[in-house]
């Protein structure tokens, strides 16, 4: 059994972890807000921006432009053929580097 001081204790012990939690909550959401707002949506203005943060965005829009240019069948191969050369070179040089 506990005293009555330490329930007092662990009982103002919690209120102030609750109001603690709130307050970083509340912190944490304005500043998510402040993220949100300050992130601009696509336009052709930052493509350059966009381009740099996703690079597998261009190599898909470069596969799918070749796809236009020689035709599917052709830009497959040369898809697969890179592709597997690319991984099996990383795959290498991360071994090498152990």
């Amino acid at each position: 059994m506990t005293s009555a001081p330490a329930d007092a204790t662990r009982t103002a012990l919690l209120a102030k972890m609750a109001a603690s939690r709130s307050a970083l909550l509340e912190a944490r959401n304005a500043a998510m807000l402040t993220d949100a707002r300050r992130k601009s949506s696509f336009s052709p203005a930052n493509l350059s921006a966009l381009a740099a943060s996703a690079p597998h965005v261009t190599l898909l829009a470069a596969i799918l432009a070749g796809a236009l240019i020689l035709g599917p069948r052709r830009i497959a191969a040369v898809v697969v053929r890179n592709g597997l050369t690319a991984w099996i070179a990383r795959t290498v040089r991360r071994l090498a580097g152990r």
